[in-house]
């Protein structure tokens, strides 16, 4: 009747099944890194939060939240494999693997979108903007005074400007280096156009946008002090409530083992011999 999810990093079987696992080992030979440098002749380039760990802790709870569904309906419990390999794999493929999906076919090396990213340098920052539709790019070229570059073949439909990206974004860019980041978001905003500012991490924690969201808790922590964390991304009926801190090392052996009938004094002995840790006072 157990559900129950072990983790490896590369899986069971095959060559590297055995071998030890770390958060950038998993970028680099699921090819996030050659995703992240953009093309597959680039040095590639590490994601600097720790994505595979992050993504497969979330994959093990989906596949929990699944496994126990099937036990409703099945009335049997299971074990559940994860590999973080698998976990980055599944989450690369429909958007980053779309040259390695039809089998039998040769496939070139992966060019890069673009050497340009679509983050812009302005007088003061920087900052996003995101054009797809043919709309949005006759708004952006009104919003940046740029009307002849709907007049330029190279930019006519969707597919000529992917086609001709470099160039595009090239133009795109030397523009917004003439005004701040504020001016532009104004302007694009008033267009239509989608665009953002980048924030730092101080930033962010200070927008009107994150403080409307109510995404960051304030709790007060025992011995840490007050502390910020975020609630759960996903929005339950029932709010978010931070009700206390994480235990300290050893603070629930006492209530745990009573509860697996373990005697009063056999817990003592464990915590005297330091083969339990000993509970922090408050």
């Amino acid at each position: 009747d157990i559900v129950y999810v072990s983790i490896s990093g590369f899986g069971e079987n095959g060559p590297y099944a055995q071998k030890p696992v770390y958060d950038p080992i998993v970028q680099a030979f699921s090819g996030l890194t050659t995703v992240q440098a953009g093309a597959d002749d680039r040095r590639p380039r590490l994601i600097r939060t720790v994505l595979p760990d992050k993504l497969t802790a979330v994959t093990a709870a989906q596949a929990i939240a699944a496994a126990l569904v099937g036990r409703l309906r099945s009335g049997k419990g299971q074990h559940v494999r994860l590999a973080m390999l698998d976990a980055v794999l599944a989450f690369l493929w429909a958007s980053d693997m779309g040259a390695q999906t039809y089998v039998g076919e040769q496939v070139s090396q992966r060019t890069a979108a673009s050497f340009i990213d679509l983050i812009y340098e302005t007088a003061n920052g920087f900052m996003t903007v995101a054009v797809m539709t043919n709309k949005e790019w006759a708004a952006l070229t009104r919003a940046l005074e740029c009307p002849q570059w709907l007049e330029d073949s190279r930019f006519v439909t969707p597919a000529l400007r992917d086609q001709n990206i470099d160039a595009r974004l090239e133009m795109t860019q030397e523009v917004l280096k003439t005004r701040t980041t504020e001016a532009w978001l104004a302007r694009l905003e008033a267009a239509g156009v989608p665009c953002a500012p980048v924030l730092t991490r101080e930033q962010v924690i200070a927008h009107p946008q994150i403080i409307a969201s109510g995404i960051l808790l304030e709790s007060e922590h025992p011995t840490a002090g007050r502390l910020r964390q975020t609630r759960t991304a996903a929005r339950f009926e029932a709010p978010t409530v931070i009700r206390h801190g994480a235990p300290h090392l050893g603070e629930h052996n006492q209530e745990i083992l009573s509860e697996l009938g373990i005697a009063r004094e056999t817990i003592e002995a464990l915590r005297r011999r330091w083969l339990i840790g000993a509970e922090v006072p408050r």
